[in-house]
């Protein structure tokens, strides 16, 4: 089910790093891979497949309303940080989100 005019970019492996200065990394986090749709005042988010899940990450719909552009499309990871106190390290504790 196909709901979104935009695919996710979907990350390959690669065997080894790129030396370009054209190629811009990132750490792989553990997430949802969700495209945000923001026309005006509404906001949608969707999953590789197609799926709406606006509703299941208000977080991230009320940051998309407090950018200052009104219509744009951003391709990302939906990851959840946890703090472990007692290092005072952020990681992803994605799993805790299920």
């Amino acid at each position: 089910m196909r709901t979104s005019a935009f695919e996710a970019c979907i990350p390959t492996r690669a065997t080894k790093v790129p030396t370009s200065k054209a190629w811009l990394h990132e750490v792989k986090h553990d997430g949802y891979r969700l495209i945000v749709h923001r026309d005006g005042k509404r906001v949608r988010l969707f999953t590789r497949n197609g799926y709406d899940w606006s509703d299941k990450y208000p977080l991230i719909t009320e940051a998309a309303l407090r950018i200052r552009s009104t219509s744009f499309v951003l391709d990302g990871e939906a990851v959840l940080l946890g703090v472990r106190r007692h290092l005072r390290l952020r990681r992803p504790a994605f799993p805790e989100a299920q």
